[in-house]
C-alpha cells in the first residue's frame, strides 16, 4: 500500500484506467483462446457433420484435400483418399468437368464465390449437384458441392405443373372466349364492376373488353335505361341466388339485341361474393319466331284468300255463263227479230262481262307471281284521256256528265299506255256504275316529278268501313252490284309497280274522287 499512499487522485484515477485497460485485454485475450481451443476441438466434427462435399484444389484443378468427412465423397469409382492428388477432369464426366473448370476460371478471374451445376451417375441413378466455389487464397480454392437432385426435381415437377396450369388457363381461356355465349362476372364488393368479359359479348356488344371490365353498366352502355335494367336484376340476383330472364340492350352500334340471361351468385372466399352470368343471344331465334309467325298468318291469308277467290269466282263465272247458255237457247228459238236481237245483246253483255273476268285473274295472277311485262313508250296523256272520253261519253245515264278537264296537252312521259288506259277505264267505269245523277270528272296534272292523275264523282259514295278495304281482293264498293272485286286491286298493283300510288276519298251520299300517281319520265 506504501506505493499508492503518496499518489494524488489524478494519478490514482489514471492508474485505475490503465488497470482496466489490463483486464479488458485479457479478457479478451482468453476469450481468443477459448474460441481458438473450441474451433481446434470441433472443427473436424463441425465439418464432418456437414451434408455436403467440401474439396480444396489448387488453380489447376488439382485436389490438395477432401475437407468434409469421407462420407460425402460421390464421385464413383474412387475412395476419399484417392481422389487427394487427383485431377477433377480424371475423375468426373467431361460435361461435369467442364461445368466446375468454368466455374473456377470465373473465381479465378474476379475474386468471388460463384455457383454452378453439374451432374452425375451414382449407384446408378442421376444426381444433380450445385458446386460453390470459394477463393482461399492466391493458390487453392474451395469447393462446397451439395446434392440438389431433390430440389432439381420439385422444381421441374413445379415447372411442369406450372407450364399444365398455364396451358389449362390458356385452354380454359380460348374455351370461353369463343363459345358462342356472353359470359361475365361481376363483383358485388364494388358497385357490381365487371370482373370478366369474354370475346363473344365483345363482338356481340360491340363493347371492347379494355372498355368494359373494372367499369359499371352505367359507365359501359349507352342506353341508361338498359344500364339500369340491369343493376335491379343483379340486386335481384343478390336476393334470390339464380335469376333466368329474358332481355333486350342497345349496342355500341345502337342495334338491339334480345338475350336470355342467367345470373347466379357464387361465394368468392372473401367477404363479397360473386355474380356469375351467362347470356345466350336469341336475336336471330327470335327474329325467325316472328318471320315464322307472319308466314303461318301470311299463308293462313293465303289460304282463306283462296277459298274467297274459289267461292267468288264460281259465283262470278256461273252468272254470265248461265246467262250466255240460257239466252243462246231462246235466240234459236225466238221467231221474232226483234226479240232475238234482245237475246243476243244480252248474250253478248255477258260474253264481255265474262272475257273481262278472265282478263282480270290472268292480270292478277302475272302481277302476283311478277311476269307482268311493262312496254313504256313515248305517251301524250292527253290523248288516252280524249280517247277514253269519246268511248265513254255515250255510257253514262241520261242524267249524268262525262267530262274531260282541262289538261295540259303537250304533257307526255314514258309509260305503258295500255296500263294507263286499263286502270282510267276501270275507274271511270266504277264512277259510272255508281254515279245516277251529276258529273264525272277526270283529268292530270303535274306535280314536281310526278303525275297525279282524278276521276271524281258526285255517286253514292263508299261507307267509311269499306274505304281500308277497298284496293283489297274482293273488296268490292257494293255486294249487291256485278262485279269480281279484283278492278280495283289490279289498279293498285300495276300503279306500285309503274312507281306511284292510289288512294281515295269518299263521302257516302256524296261522291268519290280517286287518285293515282306515276312518275315524270320524259
Amino acid at each position: 500500500m506504501g506505493y499508492y499512499e503518496h499518489k494524488t487522485k489524478e494519478e490514482l484515477l489514471e492508474i485505475v484506467e490503465k488497470l482496466e485497460e489490463k483486464v479488458e485485454r485479457l479478457s479478451s485475450e482468453l476469450d481468443s483462446l477459448r474460441k481458438g481451443r473450441f474451433r481446434e476441438r470441433y472443427s473436424t466434427r463441425i465439418l464432418d457433420a456437414l451434408p455436403d462435399m467440401l474439396t480444396v484444389f489448387d488453380h489447376n484443378a488439382n485436389i490438395v484435400e477432401l475437407a468434409s468427412s469421407p462420407t460425402t465423397n460421390h464421385v464413383e469409382g474412387t475412395t476419399a483418399d484417392s481422389i487427394i492428388n487427383s485431377n477433377v477432369k480424371d475423375i468426373v464426366p467431361e460435361e461435369a468437368y467442364e461445368s466446375v473448370r468454368q466455374n473456377m476460371d470465373k473465381v479465378i478471374r474476379t475474386g468471388k464465390s460463384s455457383i454452378a451445376e453439374h451432374s452425375l451417375t451414382l449407384d446408378g441413378v442421376l444426381h444433380h449437384y450445385e458446386n460453390r466455389i470459394f477463393p482461399l487464397d492466391d493458390q487453392y480454392l474451395l469447393c462446397m458441392c451439395r446434392d440438389v437432385s431433390q430440389e432439381t426435381e420439385m422444381a421441374r415437377t413445379n415447372e411442369v405443373q406450372r407450364s399444365e396450369i398455364v396451358r389449362l388457363n390458356s385452354l380454359m381461356n380460348d374455351i370461353l372466349n369463343n363459345i358462342p355465349v356472353y359470359l361475365f362476372v361481376k363483383d358485388t364488393g364494388n358497385d357490381f364492376r365487371y370482373l370478366y368479359w369474354n370475346k363473344a359479348f365483345a363482338e356481340y356488344s360491340g363493347i371492347s373488353v379494355e372498355r368494359a371490365v373494372g367499369r359499371t353498366d352505367a359507365e359501359i352502355f349507352p342506353d341508361k335505361k338498359d344500364a339500369e335494367r340491369l343493376r335491379q336484376d343483379d340486386l335481384k340476383a343478390m336476393e334470390l341466388g339464380r335469376i333466368e330472364y329474358l332481355e333486350t340492350y342497345t349496342t355500341m352500334s345502337g342495334e338491339v339485341r334480345t338475350v336470355t340471361t342467367m345470373k347466379t351468385v357464387v361465394p368468392s372466399g372473401g367477404r363479397y361474393p360473386y355474380i356469375i352470368g351467362v347470356s345466350w343471344d336469341v336475336t336471330e331465334t327470335k327474329k325467325t319466331e316472328k318471320e315464322l309467325i307472319a308466314a303461318r298468318i301470311k299463308a293462313e291469308e293465303a289460304d282463306r284468300m283462296k277459298s274467297s277467290f274459289l267461292a267468288n269466282m264460281s259465283h262470278e263465272i256461273r252468272t254470265p255463263l248461265n246467262a250466255i247458255v240460257g239466252f243462246s237457247k231462246l235466240i234459236i228459238e225466238a221467231d221474232d227479230e226483234y226479240e232475238k236481237r234482245q237475246y243476243a245483246d244480252i248474250v253478248e253483255h255477258n260474253s264481255s262481262v265474262l272475257l273481262n273476268l278472265f282478263n282480270d285473274i290472268l292480270d292478277l295472277s302475272a302481277l302476283e307471281a311478277g311476269s307482268l311485262e311493262l312496254s313504256f313508250h313515248p305517251v301524250k296523256l292527253k290523248d288516252i284521256c280524249l280517247q277514253l272520253h269519246e268511248l265513254y261519253v255515250k255510257s253514262v245515264k241520261p242524267e249524268v256528265r262525262l267530262m274531260l278537264d282541262e289538261v295540259d296537252p303537250q304533257l307526255c312521259i314514258q309509260g305503258d299506255w295500255e296500263r294507263i288506259s286499263q286502270i282510267l277505264v276501270n275507274l271511270i267505269t266504277n264512277a259510272i256504275k255508281f254515279t245516277s245523277a251529276g258529273e264525272i270528272h277526270f283529268g292530270f296534272q303535274e306535280k314536281a316529278d310526278m303525275v297525279q292523275f282524278y276521276v271524281s264523282d258526285t255517286g253514292k259514295g263508299i261507307p267509311a268501313e269499306r274505304v281500308a278495304t277497298i284496293f283489297q281482293r274482293f273488296g268490292k264498293i257494293d255486294d249487291f252490284v256485278q262485279g269480281t272485286g279484283l278492278g280495283l286491286t289490279i289498279c293498285r298493283m300495276l300503279v306500285e309497280k309503274m312507281g306511284g300510288r292510289i288512294w281515295v276519298r269518299s263521302k257516302q251520299g256524296k261522291g268519290t274522287v280517286f287518285y293515282f300517281t306515276l312518275p315524270v319520265k320524259r
